[in-house]
């Protein structure tokens, strides 16, 4: 990939090509009245690591279980 390319590619993401295992939380904080999230995700198009800011519109109850093991973060 040039540096042109790069540098003029607008990364147009798509759900299709993007995975939760490629992605990375950064941080997760509030601005005035709402909670935002950035990640890091890569480029499916030209593997440049992306930061994506998104803001929290909705909380719902999960029964997801987190792997939160003690020793793990001992």
């Amino acid at each position: 990939m040039t540096y042109d390319y790069a540098r003029d590619h607008e990364h147009e993401l798509s759900a299709e090509y993007l995975y939760a295992s490629d992605a990375e939380v950064l941080g997760i904080y509030e601005t005035d009245d709402s909670l935002q999230v950035d990640v890091a995700v890569i480029c499916p198009e030209c593997s440049e690591t992306l930061r994506l800011e998104t803001t929290v519109d909705k909380v719902t109850s999960s029964g997801t279980e987190l792997p939160l093991d003690e020793d793990y973060y001992d």
